[in-house]
């Protein structure tokens, strides 16, 4: 039985709270701003526009999880019933393609299929193709099914080898053959696996700024930054912002109303379906499927990029990107740190208070963060951030009367607050998700002889969620040095990360400059899922 705590506030709750309401103040100012008049320019882009940004965002989330989930499925499935020559090698290989940002994908992809792009020019060689064009609704599709279909297979790959193998016995014992039992048995189990990674596949697409800008596909994220930069009009990018939002919540909901009060459960007891040793024919359409998937996700663009770097690397090289890189890295660990700071705190109020209705929710809400995209949480915070700033510009000019009157706004601190109020849910995710690991015995325990809250945390609970600790950190520092679209609204002046300097050079059609910075994001990404990968086996524990 849990140990009775007094309800009175402590470091946790006042942490938790505090937390809580400085997340939730900008996503509430997007909401209160909706009450300003309409603008001719809204009422343009309400008229002519809005049709155009809603349906291509529809589209462009429908083919995008669709490819996801056969990709995702397919490299999953294979790699957990199947043991082949090179299984546990191409496992970890086939999440890789998580290190590269969509739109650096894009970029080059865009280049390699133009004119004189390598790969055009491969194919009329051939004889095959004289003209090939990517940069469309569908060829973006697939670039970030590309690049985000590891989410689904990470989650289904996590979940397949945990079915049992009772369910199948008994389907195959009914006459079932092995495709009708994988539609009717093995497809439904791994319906909470697939929702869950498309969504997170979704979420990262309505996300992306870079890939849609350079393709022109008008979507919302597109349109936001048009609104706010091409025609200068906040309150146009504010209400598109809102309407943003409200599809995401609404993408949310469907599927928690599709899902009903369904449950998923493994008997707590049960064997586990065995790998089939794939010989002959299988066996080469298996290698052959995963490896194709590898080739066009990861291997092509980073060999495209590295033959540019080649090229490239005696202009691109300088001190500059030495120290935009070392920047990158300083505001990942910066966010890092704090997202996992609160993330610990906010966890143990919430454990401390399950018994509490509204504790879970008021942790859900100051975790909505991940399922806003990075577009509308910058629009927030920037507005938030100018209202605060002009509130205390009195005191800015007190202390000094020539102080510009946005000081907060126009400072890192601003970037690093926004990082935290969009990836805080995924450090929260990972520390509570190891708390239910190790269970409450111990810190209950501690409780009983007299220690503290906060020196039960330093001496029982850190030293054994230490593992997960290490994955979310990694999984959050990954996330804030690839975000492009939060980074490229508030920046500060002549301020760059490796994510917004790969933007400047495209933007600039400098293709081939910009290799150095995105080698040097795809490289820490890389070493970092490597780690994650094989940190204690972690996800992949049941996979060697």
């Amino acid at each position: 039985m849990w140990y009775k705590i007094k309800t009175h506030l402590n470091i946790f709750s006042i942490i938790s709270i505090l937390s809580g309401v400085l997340i939730l103040l900008p996503l509430l100012g997007i909401l209160f701003e909706l009450t300003s008049p309409a603008t001719p320019e809204w009422n343009h882009i309400k008229t002519y526009l809005l049709k155009e940004y809603i349906i291509n965002s529809v589209v462009l989330v429908l083919l995008v999880a669709t490819f996801s989930i056969l990709i995702g499925l397919f490299a999953a499935y294979v790699i957990a019933r199947y043991q082949f020559k090179g299984r546990n090698v191409l496992a970890w290989l086939l999440v890789l393609p998580l290190a590269i940002p969509s739109y650096i994908a894009g970029y080059i992809y865009a280049d390699m299929t133009s004119y004189t792009g390598t790969f055009s020019i491969f194919l009329r060689n051939l004889g095959i193709l004289h003209n090939i064009s990517i940069m469309n609704l569908f060829g973006a599709s697939l670039i970030f099914s590309l690049t985000l279909y590891p989410y689904v297979y990470i989650l289904t790959l996590s979940s397949l080898p945990r079915q049992s193998a009772n369910y199948l016995d008994s389907a195959k014992l009914l006459g079932s053959s092995s495709i009708r039992s994988f539609f009717t048995v093995t497809l439904p189990l791994l319906r909470p696996a697939l929702v869950a990674g498309s969504l997170l596949v979704i979420l990262e697409t309505l996300n992306d700024y870079g890939l849609v800008q350079y393709f022109n596909i008008r979507v919302f994220s597109f349109a936001i930054f048009n609104a706010w930069f091409s025609l200068g009009d906040v309150v146009s990018a504010i209400r598109l912002s809102a309407f943003l939002m409200l599809t995401v919540f609404f993408i949310i909901l469907l599927e928690r109303a599709l899902r009903g009060k369904k449950k998923y459960h493994m008997p707590a007891k049960s064997r586990f379906v065995r790998r089939i040793h794939a010989r002959g024919w299988p066996l080469v359409f298996i290698v052959s499927g995963l490896s194709m998937i590898l080739l066009l996700s990861f291997l092509f663009p980073v060999a495209q990029m590295i033959y540019y770097l080649v090229l490239t690397i005696q202009q691109t090289w300088d001190m500059d990107v030495l120290m935009i890189t070392l920047q990158t890295i300083t505001n990942g660990m910066i966010a890092t740190i704090i997202i996992l700071i609160i993330a610990i705190f906010m966890v143990n109020f919430n454990r401390m208070k399950r018994k509490n209705r509204w504790s879970r929710y008021w942790t859900k809400v100051s975790n909505l963060g991940y399922a806003i995209p990075g577009a509308v949480i910058a629009v927030a915070v920037h507005l938030f951030f100018v209202d605060l700033d002009r509130f205390l510009s009195p005191l800015y000019r007190l202390l000094d009367p020539n102080s510009p009157t946005l000081v907060i706004t126009m400072s890192v601190f601003t970037l690093i607050f926004a990082y935290v109020l969009r990836f805080l849910s995924i450090g929260f995710n990972s520390v509570e998700s190891q708390y239910e690991k190790v269970g409450d015995r111990f810190t209950e325990s501690s409780y009983m002889l007299g220690y503290s809250r906060l020196r039960t945390l330093l001496k029982v609970d850190l030293p054994m969620i230490y593992p997960g600790l290490v994955s979310a950190m990694i999984l959050v520092f990954i996330d804030v040095i690839k975000e492009l679209p939060l980074t490229l609204i508030l920046r500060p002046t002549n301020y760059d990360s490796l994510a917004t300097l790969v933007y400047v050079y495209t933007s600039n059609e400098m293709i081939q400059e910009a290799s150095l910075p995105s080698l040097i994001l795809i490289l820490m990404a890389s070493t970092l899922i490597y780690l994650i990968t094989h940190f204690k086996k972690g996800v992949f524990s049941h996979v060697y």
